[in-house]
């Protein structure tokens, strides 16, 4: 390997991973400030997301560095991720199922919205 090649062409796959997780280590650091400021509940979630999204991008450049080393530590991230996953399930069932009911109610919403309107004549807009 060349010593004055770009890393974002020497390593193609890795580069754009590190450069995604590195985007969303940063999001989650201001949603985590964010919700802790709001006393919001999700701010222990989003700062999981936070540590494991630090911990991916030091292993994806150590990955370069050493990449068998690399390999070998991204597989036990993989299972301390999951282990957090599943740990945190009912809080990602609590945020879904919120999600999904906001995103009902809206479309609901526009629904009843659309039909009145269309039960109406058409008036003129003062």
């Amino acid at each position: 390997m060349n010593s004055q090649s770009n890393p974002l062409e020497s390593h193609d796959v890795v580069m754009p991973v590190f450069l995604v997780t590195l985007f969303m280590y940063a999001t989650a650091s201001v949603a985590e400030v964010m919700l802790r400021a709001r006393e919001s509940a999700y701010y222990t979630l989003v700062g999981k997301l936070r540590l494991f999204a630090g911990a991916l991008a030091a292993i994806l450049l150590l990955a370069i560095l050493a990449p068998v080393l690399g390999c070998i530590i991204s597989v036990v991230w993989a299972c301390i991720f999951m282990g957090v996953a599943y740990e945190s399930r009912q809080e990602l069932y609590t945020i879904l199922s919120q999600i999904t009911n906001e995103l009902l109610d809206m479309v609901t919403r526009l629904i009843a919205r659309v039909r009145s309107r269309k039960e109406e004549p058409n008036q003129p807009r003062v």
